[in-house]
């Protein structure tokens, strides 16, 4: 198991990387998850865990930390959550939701931001996820192809891609 995650850790540090170094003090804020997609349908179909409805990122560049709030449906209830994070070497952010998270934003504008998630159960079994959030309800067609491209990328078929915003009626606050 050990040598699993190690091996995932290396692929993530060498994937690649934003090119701003200040990138992480542009994500706190607002956001929803407007697209999402895995390599298991499992986890992000109806009550999966990673149906994730996001509302806002918290960075704390000096302690190197990051907090998610998001929500979750159960039985067709929004049920809140919040996640902590560290951030650690090349902006590789980790955290413990449902197994351990090895998360990495690829691509981020004002309006938009593309991260990719690899989660590791306590079973060990690997699942990918790719989002697409924004700072509103809409992004535009160049930033809906790069996740489109992100989902190949990483080996997601394009059937597995769920467009989120017709489901999410979960409260809005952050």
């Amino acid at each position: 198991m050990k040598i699993l995650l190690l091996c995932l850790a290396l692929v993530l540090a060498s994937d690649a990387q934003l090119p701003l170094p200040n990138v992480l003090t542009q994500v706190s804020g607002p956001w929803k998850t407007l697209y999402i997609s895995s390599n298991n349908l499992d986890k992000i179909g109806d009550n999966g865990p990673f149906r994730i409805y996001m509302r806002g990122i918290n960075v704390d560049i000096p302690r190197l930390k990051m907090s998610f709030n998001f929500y979750v449906k159960v039985d067709g209830e929004c049920v809140e959550n919040s996640v902590g994070a560290s951030i650690g070497r090349d902006n590789l952010i980790k955290g413990e939701y449902n197994g351990g998270n090895y998360f990495r934003i690829i691509d981020m504008t004002p309006n938009a931001l593309i991260g990719y998630d690899v989660n590791v159960d306590s079973k060990g079994k690997i699942t990918k996820v790719a989002l697409l959030m924004g700072r509103g309800a809409h992004v535009n067609e160049e930033d809906i192809a790069k996740f489109k491209k992100l989902s190949r990328e990483k080996g997601i078929p394009e059937e597995n891609i769920i467009y989120l915003g017709d489901t999410d009626n979960c409260p809005n606050h952050e």
